[in-house]
């Protein structure tokens, strides 16, 4: 039974109060107009307290999301644009990276461009610049629950080599601050094809400030490069926006929490009127072995990001290829992964943090 403005209601008793449970949620099919963005589909999914946009053109990711009227993702100077301007040169992705809550690297291959034995690719992969088809939206009732969701399927192919397809469901229901999301990878190539995803997850002002504090249930973490080394002692705080700063990633192996799920979250206490506000990114780290975070208090690109991936290999898949970490598919196999993405605050978000201390203080417990 949702529960929405602090009250739980039947289905009976919302249909009593409202003409169109538009009113209150729903998903709204949008349509942009005007510079980069034109003709780009948007899928405006509300559950009452929570609002996402997912790009139905962008391979259903999440550009903006708002809870309880506050907006918590960053969006990059580049904003939205429309597949066509993917360049998939070098390091030409970051022409049409918007972040959002949610930008999703792979199929093929995340971390910088390169080569290998299955061929040439660019910066974190093809895969968020690809429209979705077969798309459908709907809110239906069980009993008394009401569910929002959203599917399509995205494919990542190239004729006479690869065939790479996303099968991909979003799902919530009304009155919830959870967003469920289902992805299922198949190779329909008859060739082990290179498989590397990576789900990144960004935080923007006003949830990124000096504030801001991220945990993450992990067993070990490692700086990526020597600008990460440099900030290690500070790689879970935020900080004032510096121009120049240059961007540090910590690669964290993940620790199951008792519920067996790892999970991150990126908070700020002082929001929602001292109650706080965090978003928190839950998932299988049998499915997904790492978590790398990722900050960059920058001029403009003042961010902080959890990034749940298939592969230690943040160095990308020339480097995975060579340390022997990186995952193939089999022709027809199918990878699932299963993710939570939900907006916290007061009680819940003080449960997650103390959910994620228990987890790790076990793990740096003596044997």
């Amino acid at each position: 039974m949702p529960e929405l403005f602090g009250r739980a209601l039947s289905r009976r008793e919302l249909e009593a109060r409202v003409g169109s449970l538009d009113q209150l949620a729903g998903i709204t099919e949008l349509t942009h107009d005007t510079g980069r963005g034109k003709g780009v589909r948007i899928l405006r999914l509300c559950t009452g307290p929570l609002t996402v946009e997912i790009v139905a053109d962008r391979a259903l990711d999440i550009v903006h999301a708002t809870y309880l009227g506050v907006p918590f993702v960053w969006r990059s100077a580049n904003d939205l644009a429309a597949p066509a301007y993917y360049d998939a040169r070098g390091d030409e992705w970051l022409r049409s990276f918007f972040g959002g809550w949610l930008t999703t690297c792979g199929l093929s291959n995340f971390g910088p461009a390169g080569s290998d034995a299955s061929g040439d690719f660019g910066l974190h992969g093809r895969i968020d610049n690809t429209p979705a088809e077969q798309i459908s939206a709907v809110t239906r009732w069980d009993c008394d629950r009401c569910v929002l969701e959203v599917e399509g399927t995205v494919r990542e192919t190239k004729a006479l080599s690869t065939r790479l397809v996303l099968r991909r469901r979003w799902w919530s229901e009304l009155g919830s601050a959870t967003l469920h999301l289902e992805d299922r990878v198949r190779n329909e190539g008859g060739e082990p094809a290179p498989h590397m995803i990576l789900y990144h997850c960004n935080a923007g002002f006003p949830l990124v400030d000096a504030a801001t504090r991220v945990y993450v249930s992990h067993n070990a973490i490692a700086p990526r490069d020597a600008a990460a080394a440099s900030g290690l002692a500070r790689w879970n705080y935020g900080g004032e926006p510096q121009a120049g700063f240059r961007e540090q990633v910590f690669i964290l192996e993940p620790r199951a929490c008792r519920d067996g799920k790892a999970r991150g979250v990126i908070v700020n206490a002082g929001l929602l009127d001292g109650g706080g506000l965090g978003f928190e990114v839950t998932f299988d780290p049998t499915a997904l072995p790492a978590i790398f975070t990722w900050r960059k208090l920058g001029f403009g690109d003042y961010v902080m990001s959890l990034e749940p991936a298939n592969t230690a290999a943040i160095q990308g898949r020339a480097y995975a290829g060579a340390h022997a970490m990186l995952p193939f598919l089999e022709p027809g196999e199918e990878r699932i992964y299963a993710l939570e993405f939900a907006a916290l605050t007061r009680d819940a978000l003080r449960e997650s943090i103390a959910t994620i201390e228990s987890a790790n203080a076990t793990a740096a417990a003596p044997r």
